[in-house]
């Protein structure tokens, strides 16, 4: 019984936002996450099969697969292997690539981190999940692809990467998006909350 009001995950727009970006020399993915099946890594890793000789891709985080991806991949000179990062690192390098690639299989109950990559000016290209979709539209402030499929995967970021007017409509309306689930917005809700309590 009751009635609820739920509210949303606030995000520090600034500190994203106003890092000092991480510099590289071509088009630049990046990936932030566990290394785990269920956090996608290998189908981001098997999609540079298709994706130009020029870009880029920094893989953030470790766990369980990274020994194997590492093996399986650990040639490619397009590959950055940059293990476990600090907050000021993971908003860096957000503020210096071109894109921020989240190809998770499932489980993921909120976007967070597509949030974050939107208030850093990444272009966010992620698995079409529901809670991804929580806080990203498709075409709209993100391009969204099926999850597991690094064909699409690969298609979505080709796109993202060598289209600059998508890039920067999509960059555009992404902005917008994370201001709307900032942690100052997300004070002034609960403020109104507490003051009709004490009504």
């Amino acid at each position: 019984g009751g009635t609820y009001h739920l509210l949303f995950n606030g995000i520090e727009i600034e500190r994203f936002a106003k890092a000092t970006p991480h510099p590289t020399d071509g088009p630049t993915i990046f990936f932030i996450g566990r290394h785990e099946e269920r956090k996608g890594l290998a189908v981001l890793l098997d999609a540079l099969r298709l994706m130009p000789a020029d870009v880029r891709v920094w893989v953030g985080g470790t766990g369980p697969q990274t020994e194997a991806l590492r093996a399986a991949h650990g040639g490619d000179p397009r590959i950055e292997w940059l293990g476990r990062l600090s907050g000021e690192d993971v908003a860096a390098r957000m503020r210096g690539a071109d894109v921020f690639c989240a190809p998770s299989l499932h489980g993921e109950s909120f976007g967070v981190v597509l949030l974050e990559a939107m208030a850093a000016g990444a272009v966010v290209v992620a698995s079409r999940l529901d809670g991804y979709r929580n806080v990203a539209s498709d075409g709209v402030d993100s391009l969204l692809t099926a999850p597991g499929d690094s064909e699409a995967l690969a298609a979505g970021l080709r796109r993202a990467l060598g289209d600059s007017g998508l890039r920067s409509d999509l960059v555009a309306a992404a902005e917008q998006r994370a201001q709307a689930f900032s942690m100052e917005r997300l004070a002034e809700i609960y403020v109104e909350r507490y003051q009709d309590l004490r009504r």
